[in-house]
């Protein structure tokens, strides 16, 4: 199944009868090793994890209830930064879960913690910074978006940010977006 078709799926029916969260709940997000995730290895290819921890993201937000407020309020979540750790192979036709946990924010972010588990073992894991974008008015700082959840009546408590996340955020940043970042390699060419 194309990601594509997985996508209108995650944002119709793939959440729906399952149990409401909270932002301080861990979300758990079933999936299937399909035959388009796949490699010439014949397991699920490095490329396709970050897509999938998309759609359990998609799930969480839904579950929260933060979907359907942010979309109202013209806000929208991306991925500022992410890292992946791959620990075992998922095969084609294996059952996975992702577990999605907040693992807190800061005055722009909020980071996550998604785990690609079976049976209880993790497969692989991957951190997230998320951003937030309103429409017509660009980064939303998590102070806005606690803000409109809140006049929505979902209440958020977002953990302090481990000093590790942080340092990790600070040592992968770019420069932002409308700032020049010409590409350097300090004397050597790329060919």
């Amino acid at each position: 199944m194309n990601m594509w078709l997985q996508w209108l799926l995650a944002m119709t029916v793939k959440s729906k009868g399952r149990p409401a969260l909270g932002i301080e709940d861990v979300a758990r997000t079933p999936f299937m090793v399909l035959p388009t995730d796949i490699d010439l290895l014949g397991h699920m290819n490095n490329g396709r994890y970050p897509s999938y921890m998309d759609l359990a993201r998609v799930d969480m937000l839904t579950r929260t209830g933060m979907a359907k407020v942010l979309d109202r309020a013209g806000i929208y979540a991306v991925v500022g930064q992410s890292s992946m750790v791959y620990r075992r192979s998922l095969d084609l036709w294996q059952r996975f879960d992702i577990e999605t946990a907040v693992l807190g924010a800061d005055e722009r972010a909020i980071y996550l913690v998604q785990r690609f588990v079976v049976d209880g073992e993790v497969h692989a894991r991957g951190v997230v910074q998320g951003r937030f974008i309103e429409k017509g008015v660009g980064t939303a700082k998590i102070a806005r978006v606690v803000e409109v959840l809140a006049a929505a009546g979902l209440e958020v408590r977002l953990p302090e940010l481990d000093e590790r996340v942080a340092h990790w955020a600070e040592v992968n940043a770019l420069p932002p977006s409308r700032a020049s970042h010409a590409s350097d390699w300090a004397g050597r060419t790329p060919r």
